[in-house]
């Protein structure tokens, strides 16, 4: 059927949309039963196709008819298309405002894991120079009030120790312990003791939120990459698929 597929090849040729390829294949369908009809009538099959596409292209009403189903469709595709464009640029900027609040609480939790370890640091120092570092009755108290209040309430364990030989002189234990989720930071005295040792600390603190962020982190950034990926494609193909002028015939 040459002559009906160069016909067809002539309609919509700036679209190559879904659209148009489905109601191009409806029409071949409709033009191969006109033609064969003509045959039947005594038509050779050229004289035939060519009865078949001016029966239907002669017909106004017909055409009206396409060209207004087409431009409905396309419509319709264009409302879903510009939703899923939507959809996808609301997903990568939800994505990004997690990501930057991950980044935010992170920051302030390894603030809060440095200002403890500065603070243990800093009163293991004092013990050394002030106190007596090998008896722990001395300062067990003021490490124990210290670990009670609210800036320290994710501190699992401390020990105290000497540098030299690492022997643990105070140890605190959370009942709450579970090892597996804890973060383990440590550090030496500046000062010595009166054996001429460094005293020493390791405190354990629960990691659990921070893992957790770091878990949303991810899952959050590699959705938004994909949505912004989708969402770019997307915006691609409406600015192609749907922005052209429906030409139904080059004349």
């Amino acid at each position: 059927m040459k002559i009906i597929d160069e016909y067809l090849k002539s309609l919509y040729k700036n679209d190559k949309s879904k659209e148009v390829k489905e109601l191009k294949e409806e029409l071949r369908e409709h033009l191969i039963t006109s033609t064969t009809e003509f045959i039947d009538n005594g038509y050779s099959e050229e004289d035939a196709q060519r009865e078949a596409i001016n029966q239907f292209d002669g017909g106004t009403e017909m055409l009206k008819d396409l060209h207004k189903s087409l431009k409905e469709s396309k419509v319709a595709n264009e409302k879903l298309n510009k939703r899923m464009i939507n959809i996808f640029k609301n997903t990568a900027i939800l994505a990004l405002i997690v990501c930057l609040s991950m980044m935010v609480f992170r920051g302030r939790i390894n603030d809060k894991i440095n200002y403890i370890r500065d603070i243990i640091d800093l009163k293991l120092d004092i013990i050394v120079s002030e106190k007596d570092l090998y008896n722990p009755k001395t300062y067990e108290k003021e490490f124990n009030d210290l670990l009670n209040t609210k800036e320290f309430n994710d501190v699992r364990y401390l020990e105290i120790y000497t540098a030299g030989n690492e022997k643990v002189l105070y140890k605190h234990t959370d009942k709450n312990i579970k090892k597996e989720e804890l973060i383990n930071i440590g550090g030496n005295t500046i000062g010595l003791t009166s054996k001429g040792e460094r005293g020493g600390f390791n405190v354990g603190i629960d990691y659990t939120l921070l893992s957790t962020i770091h878990i949303v982190f991810g899952c959050s950034f590699y959705i938004g990459i994909a949505s912004a990926i989708i969402y770019i494609a997307l915006l691609i193909k409406f600015k192609y698929a749907f922005r052209k002028k429906l030409i139904y015939r080059e004349v």
